[in-house]
């Protein structure tokens, strides 16, 4: 089912380019007709979304993408009331590859399936699990001991909600420093791209590699199939992690647990400075 959807992702961003592409190239020849006018309208907003989030604006979206949903339905409506849908099909095939597809995207690709890892749940000590730092040194997940984390399981450098949300929490770096959280941001992907990452980020947060997804299938975070096709020709392999976002005390101890279901659906930071003004320094006192 992953690998379908590794595929599918990488062939919907080729038919909604390749549509408006076709459609501003008709356009300059002939006036369109309600048809193609209405897979202009259901290719556009499917395609913003997708420069929006490598823009990274923000790192979520709402969970069904209702403006999305609405376009996708005007658009369909147009393609279906064609009166020269006889004599010229193509925007009737085109609308519906791009409508289900769509909804395939909103309701299939960003939903992860029902999470519920007991492990790692408020209250529960954090399992033990092996990482690597960027010196290439092994490291024990006991070793984060002695102070609290925000532990940050993240996809990759190719994922771009993934980025925004690293970036976020970096420009509250500050904040959750002077609460007395430190920051562990570890991925699967290849060590060199987390290298390239960390450097681009002048807080001390710590970066760590996930080798042979050791921690990612201890913890039962490991996506298969999870990296859009074709991504292992630059670099990346074809498996990575769930997005998750845990909270430990100083104990070792998990007091905030984040196993979305959707990937484009993330916490806020605002959430991980109140977890920690709540839960730690509140705890403490």
């Amino acid at each position: 089912m992953n690998k379908a959807k590794s595929v599918f992702i990488v062939l919907f961003l080729i038919l909604i380019n390749l549509s408006l592409l076709h459609v501003a190239t008709m356009s300059w020849h002939s006036p369109l007709g309600p048809g193609w006018i209405g897979v202009f309208v259901l290719a556009l907003p499917n395609f913003y979304l997708f420069v929006w989030m490598f823009m990274r604006r923000r790192a979520r979206t709402s969970r069904n993408l209702h403006f999305l949903m609405a376009s996708n339905l005007m658009g369909i409506a147009l393609v279906l009331t064609d009166p020269a849908m006889e004599s010229d099909p193509w925007p009737l095939v085109i609308g519906n590859l791009i409508f289900f597809g769509s909804i395939a995207y909103i309701f299939w690709y960003s939903n992860l399936g029902e999470r519920s890892n007991a492990e790692l749940k408020e209250g529960e000590k954090l399992p033990v699990f092996q990482l690597q730092t960027l010196e290439g040194e092994s490291f024990s997940s006991e070793q984060f001991k002695g102070s609290a984390w925000l532990l940050m399981f993240y996809r990759g450098n190719w994922c771009p909600l993934c980025m925004t949300q690293i970036g976020e929490v970096a420009g509250r770096y500050i904040e959750l420093d002077r609460l007395g959280v430190k920051v562990a941001l570890i991925s699967p992907q290849p060590e060199s791209k987390t290298q390239e990452l960390a450097k681009r980020f002048k807080v001390p947060m710590k970066f760590f590699v996930d080798t042979e997804f050791k921690a990612s299938k201890k913890l039962k975070l490991m996506h298969e199939n999870g990296v859009p096709f074709g991504m292992n020709w630059l670099g990346h392999g074809e498996d990575t992690v769930l997005p998750t976002v845990l909270i430990i005390n100083k104990h070792g101890r998990i007091v905030y647990s984040d196993q979305t279901s959707n990937y484009r659906v993330r916490p806020e930071p605002e959430q991980f400075l109140e977890v920690a003004r709540q839960k730690l320094v509140g705890a403490e006192s």
